[in-house]
């Protein structure tokens, strides 16, 4: 907005100064007749003076209302221009173009209020569902610096937006998907811990600027889950299968045992046939108790929560490996959990570290806890050997072991999935051996 120049004349002076000239030629043709006129000139100087001051109390008046009415729809707009719809212009019963104005701005100021409360209500329904919703999501600028990060991202990168606002892109490793519409599984490694994600990027406007965003989701307990339910189709399929074999297997063997002892069969013969029936029997039953340890599977029962402290638990477990230096941290954790599924997670990770460290004359396993970000992480770090293949360690029939089933760990992490957590296991970086990490979720009711 252009200021005034010096010289130039207001609209409201302009229009005064017309009504001044438009009741002045009236009176001085009243004044010219006047002097004509034989009347007395005191009279004739009181009409004049009254002439006059009508004329330029009406000039004034014609003004003043101009001017309230310019400065009130002024006041009105700005206020508008600044995000206040409160202000109205007063409501006359007069009829007429300025009337119509005033009904017509007292709209626009009604509709624009109504907008702007419709508008805040969507922000505040937008901001909740952002900070709610499992998704992480992510904004950058033109210049792929961050200018939002939700809670769940915050979660899932470890980080706060107060931290990364305005840092680079780059710094969270999302660099690469900027790079046109990203669609694409990817695995990602957030602290030593592997995870896939679902990245799907999108574009929006501010000022008229291109932005993105971009959405993140983890699908990593989701894949688990369809992974559990393969692995429990498969198991009931082998069971049914292996069930109907073993049973008559069994059976059978028994039978053609008792026969062999009651039979007049050279003792040579018979030896070498009851020990090879007892061979099947045992392989029966082995191969029939293998089978139903990896039914706890499809078998888990939910847990059955309660508030504990879990750090007696953790020591009394500790206390059947006597033959192992078992360190536990002192102090109390409050978790909600079920106790009995807890403590055969302990037992199955203890038992690991402990047959990892039999090489050692001398080792011992660190078990320490810590309250963060709304979890509960307690860590188990053994001076082992490690783990060779990371990638198998959680799938059930995978073992190391000579005489292992490789149901321990599978079973260890599906009860702690089952508490909304998750078990890892990772290679200490700072040495042999392996780091065991259970998350649960806090609790503070």
């Amino acid at each position: 907005m252009t200021s005034p120049k010096k010289n130039q004349v207001s609209f409201e002076n302009k229009l005064m100064r017309l009504a001044l000239v438009m009741g002045l030629v009236p009176a001085l043709l009243l004044f010219i007749s006047l002097f004509s006129h034989p009347m007395s000139v005191y009279l004739k100087i009181l009409i004049l003076f009254v002439v006059l001051v009508t004329v330029f109390f009406g000039a004034y008046e014609i003004r003043r209302r101009v001017v309230f009415q310019i400065k009130t729809s002024t006041n009105i707009m700005e206020a508008m221009a600044l995000g206040d719809y409160s202000m109205r212009a007063r409501k006359t019963a007069d009829s007429g173009a300025l009337s119509e104005f005033n009904r017509l701005l007292n709209g626009l100021t009604e509709t624009l209020s109504q907008q702007q409360l419709v508008t805040i209500e969507k922000q505040v329904l937008l901001h909740k569902v952002i900070d709610q919703i499992d998704v992480a999501i992510v904004a950058a600028d033109q210049n792929s610096c961050i200018t939002l990060i939700n809670p769940a991202a915050e979660k899932l990168f470890n980080c706060r937006l107060e931290q990364m606002q305005g840092w680079p892109i780059k710094a969270l490793g999302l660099k690469d998907v900027l790079e046109g519409d990203y669609r694409q599984v990817v695995e990602f490694e957030i602290e030593h811990i592997k995870k896939k994600v679902y990245i799907h990027t999108d574009e929006y406007f501010e000022h008229g600027i291109k932005q993105k965003l971009i959405f993140i989701t983890d699908i990593q307990n989701l894949l688990r889950e369809e992974e559990r339910q393969a692995w429990q189709r498969l198991l009931r399929v082998l069971s049914h299968e292996i069930n109907n074999s073993l049973a008559p297997i069994a059976s059978i063997s028994e039978t053609l045992a008792r026969m062999v002892n009651g039979s007049e069969i050279e003792t040579e013969l018979r030896a070498d046939l009851s020990d090879g029936l007892a061979v099947i029997t045992e392989r029966s039953m082995s191969l029939n108790s293998f089978i139903e340890r990896y039914q706890q599977l499809a078998k888990l029962p939910p847990p059955t929560k309660t508030l504990f402290d879990i750090a007696p638990l953790i020591r009394n477990v500790a206390g059947l490996f006597e033959q192992q230096n078992i360190q536990v941290s002192d102090g109390q954790l409050m978790v909600f959990a079920d106790q009995s599924q807890l403590q055969q997670v302990m037992v199955n990770l203890f038992k690991n570290a402990g047959e990892s460290m039999r090489h050692l004359s001398e080792g011992h396993i660190e078990v320490s806890w810590q309250k963060q970000d709304g979890q509960v992480t307690i860590s188990i770090v053994d001076q082992g050997s490690g783990i060779n293949n990371m990638d198998n360690i959680f799938i059930p029939f995978y073992t190391t072991k000579d005489n292992g089933s490789g149901i321990g760990l599978a079973l260890s992490r599906q009860i702690i999935v089952n508490h909304g957590g998750d078990l890892t296991l990772n290679n200490r970086t700072d040495g042999e051996g392996v780091v065991a990490n259970i998350y649960l979720p806090i609790n503070d009711n």
